[in-house]
């Protein structure tokens, strides 16, 4: 293995050392005043090439007005004089291998011209400017490959970096959602725009912070946006791509354990947009990693888990997909403009995710008490098919300057068939096994969840003053039928037992939402902000249980049934000072709220009420020195609501080894958070810095209380604890050299966790360190990328109750990757990751591999549209999925069946209604 990573690198270094010997331009001159005498130190000079607007290279005048720029290869592009004061003075430069050379002995600068008529006005020029607080990057600045699509675009920008998931962060935080001139594109699928419009078609990149749209109640909650904003001609005409991958061809190179099983791509996308109007329809449908199926697609289909309160701390080692996958998604995007004014606009979108997932896996446990340890082994195999129907519409009309109403419905339909087997063996501290177990569930299940949001938003025409006024609501109703199956093998008793049953849940919830807020300016500066918040939430769950007998599922189980309300109340009024001038913004305000909770047993006859009130404090300090820096302090309150089967005082025994039960004496958590960020750009440079830190803690957090029986079997249920904290730390710096030519992105990400729970009676508390060094470096020219990365992370999991279990371990990542193209259409692209998985005293974890991906292609007809090429997943077949999760006092080591090498035989084409070349059409790939 280290032979052939070896020769690997051994490759991408002699690509780099052949990537640095075309010939240089060679320009100097002499800047000087408007007297044509006196020398302008520190003018700028800028090489612009003419055909994209990349920035090639730059510098500025020494002492005597001199400059001289060499590090760019030949090409025709507009040198910029620029200083402050004067004119800025352009010449177009032509060169050739007989003219790289060229001398201007004197740069005569003109003065400002006072009359406006005379102004002549300049794009910005620089590639990465702020307007406002809105980050902006001009897509056309930052050379991609031809044929690129957004996110091969997002990878070149400074500060934004994409994983393979697809997961997109700016200076190290999240982005929440991706929008095209300014509207969500197919839902909440950012993947769909970035992975399949085209680069070209970009005019600028931005990214800003804006109130969520989905969060209730009159929030000044924010979420990152990353906004694409298309080019004039890339609204008009259509335009898209179709593309097919098959195996069929290359079925002998192909020898996973799947066998014949056939591997397939596809996808297709179609737009037709004109001024007002914007239409575009997409499927894809695949069978391979690249479905992108896994835990980021609970949110693709509007899905969530309910939150543990941060108790889990999951290491993986790669984000290839788990299992085998078979996806299939297809949308319609509607949106049209209407009124004499352009002013009501229509947006509909509907889309339908068909997916099943066969994954088998095995993990290893450990739990660590403060007298014993136990062990369990556990082969798992799950088999998940969900269908989404999904729709979603927005009618907004600007009736008047300074009104705007907006209707927002939306509706999904969801259809889900899920059945696992899952064989476990007990072990204890001898390592003797004293329990097997096999463990089968069969679950349908249906649902509909549907929402709709009116507002009406009111300007008036003091400056600043605006009204709000909006109504919610959402709704849940989920059936599911399933079957329980167990049999337990008591080795040490010398017996055996089963469970049959049969399961039937309903749950239901119904919420309304009615706010005000309001906005009142007390001076130039400074302005108060008003809000209320009614909110009315009735949440339902109906649980029955049957035994088996005779054959039939006749026999009521009145302890693991139940029917139980959740009924919520809550008042919130709330108010916040703001002021701002072009440096400083600085805002503190308060939520003041009660909230009045029913719990509800409808078998009991019994009510366990809740009354809270909480006072919401926050204060928020923004520090802006320049266009190209940034500070911000962030300090907010909040406080969560325990889910309702967290609340059902009823047993889970859908997994008998692992029981869960409710507790309706849970408390809602408060949660206290302060954030720090600190950015910093040099547009002319390219250097940044991004930086970051938070801590949060959180009283009446949600935690486990859990019981083992003898054999290691465990009965939990969730409870309040105070002290739970998090600190995170994140960091990171782009620094080119060689005109950009070589780019070093060292990153660090740190975090500590402190939390609590509880193994019987007894507190347990954890303290989890993790830290993670990287560094990347990225290699740039005209018709080769090389890009480089390596990180290390460390992770010290520290349990109070047993020192046993305080294990730290380690994961190593370390990459190496180029594209190449060549002449004739031809291309190469070949990736290398290596992985180790290492703790102490070897074990179940311990794993090492090498990763080798490689696509040659070429490109056919005149306009170069046609794409053809072989692609090779894992080509040394070593790929495998491992992760370890810390949870308490529990330590768990997964490994999942996955798929590993096989080659596709692709083809991809791109049109566009006026027949031309990709790179002279700026629509969308």
């Amino acid at each position: 293995m280290n032979r052939t990573i070896k020769l690997f690198l051994s490759l991408a270094f002699l690509l780099c050392m052949g990537g640095v010997q075309a010939q240089k331009m060679n320009v100097k001159g002499t800047v000087y005043d408007t007297t044509g005498t006196r020398p302008i130190p520190q003018a700028l000079a800028m090489a612009v090439r003419m055909k994209d607007s990349v920035l090639l290279g730059f510098t500025r005048t020494d002492f005597q007005g001199k400059f001289e720029l060499k590090t760019f290869d030949i090409d025709t592009f507009t040198l910029i004089i620029s200083y402050p004061g004067y004119d800025d003075k352009s010449y177009y430069i032509f060169g050739h291998a007989d003219n790289y050379e060229i001398e201007i002995p004197s740069v005569k600068m003109l003065g400002k011209s006072q009359d406006l008529e005379e102004v002549v006005i300049y794009a910005n020029k620089n590639p990465i400017y702020y307007k406002g607080d809105t980050l902006v990057y001009v897509a056309d600045s930052f050379k991609v490959a031809e044929g690129a699509v957004v996110e091969d675009l997002l990878k070149k920008l400074p500060g934004i970096s994409v994983d393979k998931d697809g997961k997109i962060t700016s200076q190290g935080q999240e982005i929440n959602k991706v929008l095209v001139d300014g509207d969500e594109f197919f839902g909440a699928d950012p993947t769909i725009a970035t992975k399949n419009l085209g680069a070209d078609g970009i005019e600028t990149v931005q990214v800003y912070e804006k109130t969520d749209d989905e969060t209730i109640g009159g929030s000044d909650e924010k979420i990152k946006v990353l906004d694409l904003r298309l080019k004039e001609d890339a609204k008009k005409g259509y335009f898209g791509r179709v593309s097919g991958a098959s195996d069929l061809a290359l079925t002998p190179l192909n020898d996973n354990y799947f066998g014949t099983r056939p591997f397939y791509e596809g996808e297709l996308l179609l737009n037709k947009f004109n001024s007002k109007q914007k239409i575009s329809l997409f499927a894809l449908g695949s069978n391979t990693p690249r479905s992108n199926f896994g835990r980021g697609d609970l949110n693709k289909f509007g899905l969530s888990n309910e939150s543990s309160g941060g108790r889990n701390w999951f290491q993986d080692n790669s984000n290839n997909t788990s299992g085998v996958p078979q996806t299939f998604k297809a949308g319609v995007y509607y949106s049209d403009k209407f009124g004499k004014k352009k002013n009501t606009e229509i947006l509909f979108n509907y889309s339908y995710y068909n997916d099943q997932l066969d994954e088998r896996s095995a993990s290893e446990s450990q739990y660590f008490l403060s007298d014993t340890t136990y062990f369990t082994g556990d082969s798992t195999r799950n088999f998940t098919k969900n269908e989404t129907h999904s729709i979603n519409f927005t009618l907004s009309s600007q009736i008047d300057s300074l009104t705007l109403i907006e209707f927002r419905p939306s509706v999904r339909l969801d259809k889900g068939i899920s059945e696992s087997t899952d064989i476990t063996a007990f072990r204890g501290e001898d390592g003797i096994q004293s329990l097997s177990t096999e463990i089968n569930n069969d679950n349908n299940s249906t649902g509909t969840t549907y929402s709709g949001m009116a507002r009406v938003y009111r300007k008036f025409k003091k400056k600043r003053r605006e009204l709000e006024v909006r109504y919610d609501i959402n709704g849940v109703m989920n059936k599911s039928e399933g079957f329980l199956f167990t049999k337990n093998d008591y080795s040490l008793l010398g017996f055996a037992d089963t469970i049959d049953q049969k399961k039937m849940n309903n749950n239901s919830n119904l919420t309304h939402y009615g706010t005000v807020s309001y906005f009142e300016p007390l001076s130039k500066k400074l302005r108060l902000n008003f809000n209320y918040l009614y909110e009315y939430g009735i949440s339902n769950q109906d649980k029955q249980t049957y035994d088996a007998q005779t054959g039939n599922y006749t026999v009521f189980r009145t302890d693991l049934s139940n029917n139980f309300d959740n009924i919520r109340t809550q008042h919130r009024a709330g108010t916040e000072l703001i002021y701002e001038n072009s440096k400083h913004t600085v805002a503190g305000g308060f939520h003041v709220r009660n909230i009045n909770i029913d719990n509800v047993n409808k078998v009991t006859d019994s009510v366990v009420n809740q009354n809270i009130s909480n006072f919401l404090p926050k204060v928020r300090y923004e520090f802006k020195p320049s266009m190209s820096k940034r500070f911000s302090v962030n300090y907010n309150t909040s406080s969560q609501q325990p889910s309702i089967n967290d609340l059902q005082p009823v047993p889970d025994n859908s997994n008998p080894n692992r029981i869960q039960i409710g507790n309706p004496d849970l408390k809602p958590n408060y949660v206290h958070n302060v954030m720090v960020n600190f950015n910093q750009w040099n547009a002319l440079s390219g250097r940044y810095i991004w930086s970051g830190a938070s801590f949060n803690l959180t009283q009446n957090a949600f935690a486990n209380q859990t019981n083992f029986d003898q054999f290691g079997r465990t009965t939990s249920k969730t409870v309040n604890v105070d002290g739970n904290m998090g600190a995170f730390l994140w960091m990171g710096a782009g620094i080119p050299i060689l005109n950009r030519k070589i780019e070093f992105n060292p990153s660090l990400n740190g975090s500590y966790n402190h939390y609590k729970n509880f193994i019987g009676t007894q507190e347990n508390i954890t303290d989890n360190f993790a830290i993670t060094p990287e560094l990347g470096i990225d290699f740039t020219w005209d018709s080769l990328e090389i890009n480089l990365s390596g990180s290390y992370s460390y992770n010290n999991p520290v349990s109070s109750l047993s020192t046993v279990s305080n294990t730290p371990f380690s994961i190593e990542n370390y990459s190496a990757g180029f594209e190449w193209r060549l002449k004739k259409g031809f291309g190469l692209e070949v990736e290398g990751e290596y992985t180790r998985n290492s703790q102490p005293g070897g074990g179940f974890y311990n794993t090492e591999f090498f990763i080798l991906n490689a696509e040659i292609n070429k490109k056919f007809l005149k306009t170069q549209n046609l794409v053809v090429s072989i692609v090779g997943n894992d080509i040394l077949n070593q790929n495998i999925n491992a992760r370890r999760e810390v949870n308490g006092n529990t330590i768990t080591d997964y490994r999942t069946t996955i798929i590993s090498r096989y080659f596709l035989l692709k083809a991809t084409f791109r049109f566009n209604n006026r027949k031309t070349k990709e790179e002279d059409f700026r629509g969308w790939h």
